[in-house]
């Protein structure tokens, strides 16, 4: 239910194959699979820190003939200061960070991607809270809101945010 929903946000759009959608934080790459299987044509980039979570997705990928998705075991900061060709092509950014979101120096350079849409799933809706706040200054307005009860009977609860990036007129 939870990456379907995200899944729904991301698709809103009209994604066509000149598209980058950015898989931050994507752990073994199960989002960006997915997102395969509703629209082929979508380049997929994943970026997680764990290298066998890297690994994981790549052979993931190949088992299940997955084409045109690439997944990069990087420092998410590290990986946007060392590959800035993608500055300004990206239609939409995923984010699931891990529960203490997202470090605040990575978050000026997922910002600073321009990337029209930003899709965050938070199992931390405190900390996803906070990063909105940053969000919101930069010029992104919070469009949707959903929450997933994965964990029925506890505390937890997960959280899905869609961002637009706000033009200014005038």
């Amino acid at each position: 239910m939870l990456y379907n929903k995200a899944l729904d946000y991301v698709f809103e759009e009209n994604l066509t194959s000149d598209n980058v959608v950015m898989d931050l934080f994507c752990g073994t790459g199960t989002i960006g699979q997915l997102m395969k299987s509703r629209n082929a044509e979508v380049q997929i980039i994943g970026v997680d820190i764990v290298d066998e979570a890297i690994a994981d997705a790549k052979r993931n990928a190949k088992r299940n003939g997955i084409k045109n998705i690439k997944f990069y075991a990087s420092d998410v900061g590290k990986f946007l200061r060392e590959h800035p060709q993608y500055k300004g092509r990206i239609k939409t950014i995923i984010l699931d960070p891990p529960r203490a979101g997202i470090a605040p120096k990575s978050l000026v350079k997922i910002i600073e991607l321009g990337a029209e849409n930003i899709v965050y799933i938070s199992c931390n809706p405190s900390t996803q809270a906070r990063d909105t706040d940053t969000l919101i200054k930069a010029g992104y307005g919070l469009e949707k809101l959903s929450f997933v009860d994965q964990f029925p009977h506890t505390g937890h609860i997960e959280s899905i945010a869609k961002y637009k990036i706000e033009l200014n007129e005038g």
